[in-house]
């Protein structure tokens, strides 16, 4: 066990993460059964709820066999954003059949309503733990990431209306069938974000190399170290294109500077993680603007050299997994 735990601490920060997704999911397959097997012999929706988390699991397995294969990596982009929209469609779809439905989860007993919380609780603690320990390092890892975020929120909505189904707070099947048609809206979204994400995003594509064909036009690039500022943002980390120019050739990646959060010290970071609960959507809706001003920043750059007389130079490198 001790040498299982030193070669593990020898792995590469991509490795880690694969092996740390692989026992995540062994775990999140296990509790999903055990949700199909309850749902057989006490309530048949627990069947459902089983099928849109497994379409999820599936999604992100075919994130690791992306991963690990290196291979047809628009196949299985699309594979992954096609299980995701599974997902969602069937979760609106539960979500509305409960609310028109009438169920209740409190005509199964508190033992039901303790066992399914906690189930959802353990698949969020999973889940979570996916979420910070991938880092976004190629189009896959992020993938793992939103698809762990994806699961959280579903854990989170199961586990409130297992709580509210048993409380007298009275009838909470509206208010649990909004927030979860939100949620799979909220799926769907991220399933055509990573179905586009590689078209548009800089992950795969950092590493840009350009020749200067007219110098005339060449005002502001000198030889030596050059920075060119893309994208500014200062919570979330701006994208600056650093190269070096020399022999009429510059070479360089577009970098993101380190975001509010890592340059915060710990008594800010312990009051924002005290205020998750209002921060986070205010966090979300800025990091979408984010995406969509850094849309596609390698023809934004192509654009900005290019006015300098610079041309690009063929892309030699692969698409980041």
């Amino acid at each position: 066990m001790r040498n299982l735990f030193a070669e593990y601490r020898g792995l590469t920060f991509e490795k880690k993460t694969i092996v740390n997704t692989i026992i995540s999911l062994c775990f999140s397959f296990a509790l999903a059964a055990g949700k199909f097997v309850v749902g057989l012999f006490a309530d048949p929706a627990l069947c459902i709820i089983a099928l849109y988390t497994s379409a999820l699991l599936v999604a992100k397995v075919q994130c690791l066999l992306g991963v690990k294969a290196g291979a047809a990596f628009k196949k299985r982009n699309v594979l992954v954003a096609v299980f995701m929209m599974i997902s969602s469609v069937t979760y609106i779809f539960f979500m509305c059949a409960t609310l028109f439905a009438q169920r209740t989860v409190r005509a199964h007993g508190l033992t039901y309503v303790v066992l399914l919380a906690f189930i959802s609780f353990c698949e969020l603690g999973f889940a979570v733990a996916g979420i910070f320990r991938t880092k976004s390092r190629g189009h896959f890892y992020r993938s793992i990431k939103i698809i762990s975020f994806c699961t959280a929120l579903i854990a989170i909505l199961t586990t409130q209306t297992a709580i509210l189904g048993f409380t007298d707070a009275g009838d909470a099947a509206p208010y649990n069938a909004l927030t979860g048609g939100c949620v799979g809206v909220f799926i769907a979204a991220c399933a055509v974000f990573i179905l586009v994400a590689p078209k548009l995003s800089v992950a795969g594509r950092e590493h840009n190399a350009y020749v200067l064909k007219n110098p005339s036009k060449n005002k502001s690039v000198k030889e030596g170290a050059f920075q060119l500022l893309l994208c500014k943002s200062a919570v979330y980390g701006s994208y600056i294109y650093r190269a070096v120019f020399a022999d009429g050739r510059l070479e360089g990646d577009i970098v993101r500077t380190p975001s509010l959060w890592k340059r915060m010290n710990i008594y800010c970071k312990i009051l924002c993680c005290v205020l998750s609960e209002i921060l986070v959507f205010a966090w979300l809706l800025g990091r979408a603007a984010l995406f969509i001003r850094s849309a596609n920043l390698p023809a934004r750059l192509n654009k900005l050299l290019a006015e300098e007389g610079f041309e690009a130079e063929e892309s030699r490198g692969k698409t980041a997994r």
